[in-house]
C-alpha cells in the first residue's frame, strides 16, 4: 500500500491549490435544491450549473464572486493539492489523473459529500466548482477502495 510521503514537484503545490479551488467552486455553483442555503453544491464536468455563479452569501448581486483556481493531482494511490489550507470562498478545482487507474474527486464536510467530479481515466482531467465555508474538508477518491488505500486528504478552510 502506498502512503503520501512523496514531496510535491516544483510548482506542484500551486497546481494542487488551484485544483482544490476548482472543487470548492463546483460545490457551491449549483445544487439539487436551489432554495437550500447550505453554502455548498456540486457540479460534475459534464453538467451545467443550474443557478447563478455568484456567491450565495453576497448581499450585492451586481458583483460576481471572485473564483480561485487550484489543482488536485491524483495518482495511485495519493491526492495532492496546491494548498492544504484555504481561505473560505469560491474555487474551481482542476482534477488531474496522473495515475494508472480511473479516479474521481469528492469533497466531503462533516461526513457529507458536498461536491464530486466525474470519474476520469489515466491522463485525463476535469474540473469542479465549489464554494467552501470555514471548516475542515476531506478530498477523496470514491472509486473502489481507493480511499481506504490512502486517496484522501484533509483540507482546512478558514
Amino acid at each position: 500500500m502506498a502512503h503520501r510521503t512523496d514531496p510535491l514537484p516544483a510548482g506542484g503545490l500551486a497546481r494542487a491549490a488551484a485544483a482544490l479551488a476548482l472543487a470548492v467552486l463546483a460545490l457551491t455553483a449549483c445544487g439539487d435544491d436551489p432554495s437550500s442555503d447550505d453554502g455548498a453544491a456540486a457540479t460534475g464536468s459534464s453538467e451545467e450549473p443550474s443557478s447563478s455563479s455568484a456567491a450565495p452569501s453576497s448581499p450585492d448581486s451586481g458583483a460576481p464572486a471572485e473564483t480561485e483556481t487550484i489543482t488536485a493531482t491524483e495518482a495511485d494511490f495519493s491526492i495532492t493539492v496546491d494548498e492544504d489550507s484555504l481561505a473560505a470562498g469560491d474555487y474551481t478545482i482542476e482534477v488531474v489523473n496522473d495515475g494508472d487507474a480511473s479516479h474521481d474527486l469528492v469533497v466531503e464536510r462533516d461526513g457529507e459529500d458536498v461536491a464530486a467530479s466525474d470519474s476520469i481515466s489515466p491522463g485525463e482531467s476535469t474540473t469542479l466548482e465549489v464554494s467552501l465555508e470555514p471548516g475542515e474538508y476531506v478530498f477523496y477518491c470514491s472509486v473502489g477502495n481507493h480511499r481506504q488505500m490512502g486517496m484522501e486528504l484533509t483540507v482546512e478552510v478558514s
